[in-house]
């Protein structure tokens, strides 16, 4: 009955990873039964809850995956000190040429054999019309369909896939308003808005911040997204004059 009361109870590990090497910090621990996880700090160590039979899933970029699992040694003495194999990056293989080149371009070029490029058209297979991700969007499928199961649990718990996600929000909204921004001459913000040149940039910003410039901006309505910069410009302009980035007007009018 003790035996099985301990099983079920879960105690705080301490861990450490012992490796001699700077990069020990932010090391992913997930306790795979319990869905729980943690990272190391700047010495390698962790806390986690763990109980009889868990298994302790270790992940980093410049080390080898590790699972440990919780035997009743382990359980009862609540500390586990480890190493971690360091991945090695494999170079791709280098092919060395048996042709003696001259210098002179003329007569290279006819020496060295080229190779037809064959693309899918070539071939009669449809190309893939898909548009090409993002870095931001290439992370958060490497983070979660590209990763696994096991690999999409450990970002998931770690923060990390909520932390891509959150890069990729500000990415397209940085990408959308600067698209907008281009869509009108700096002489348009100046003499029709009567923004200064070096506030363009920033007024943009905060057209955007209105989720109505947004949804116009999606509905692809240039018009109506100048119309509202009309109709924000003078509160932007007054909120300016309240920072002291702006002459107040009335001021100089006295």
């Amino acid at each position: 009955m003790s035996s099985l009361l301990t099983a079920q109870n879960s105690l705080m590990l301490e861990g450490k990873i012992l490796n001699d090497s700077i990069e020990v910090a932010s090391i992913t621990v997930v306790n795979i039964n319990m869905r729980a996880g943690t990272v190391t700090n700047l010495d390698g160590v962790f806390e986690i809850p763990v109980r009889v039979n868990d298994t302790l899933n270790i992940s980093a970029v410049q080390y080898e995956s590790k699972r440990i699992i919780i035997t009743p040694v382990i359980y009862k003495r609540m500390k586990l000190s480890l190493y971690l194999i360091p991945k090695l990056n494999e170079l791709d293989e280098v092919v060395i040429s048996n042709i003696d080149l001259t210098g002179d371009i003329t007569k290279d070029l006819k020496a060295v054999p080229l190779k037809r490029f064959i693309s899918p058209s070539s071939l009669g297979i449809p190309e893939n019309a898909k548009p090409t991700m993002t870095v931001e969007e290439r992370r958060v499928y490497s983070a979660t369909a590209g990763a696994g199961p096991l690999g999409s649990l450990i970002n998931a718990i770690s923060g990390r896939t909520k932390m891509l996600k959150k890069h990729l929000k500000i990415s397209k909204f940085k990408m959308m308003v600067e698209q907008n921004h281009q869509t009108f001459s700096d002489s348009t913000y100046m003499k029709s808005l009567n923004i200064p040149e070096d506030l363009i940039e920033d007024f943009v910003y905060y057209v955007f911040e209105d989720k109505k410039a947004v949804r116009l901006s999606n509905q692809g309505d240039t018009m109506a997204i100048l119309d509202l910069m009309l109709q924000k410009s003078t509160a932007y302009l007054k909120r300016k004059e309240s920072e002291g980035v702006l002459p107040n007007k009335s001021t100089n009018d006295d």
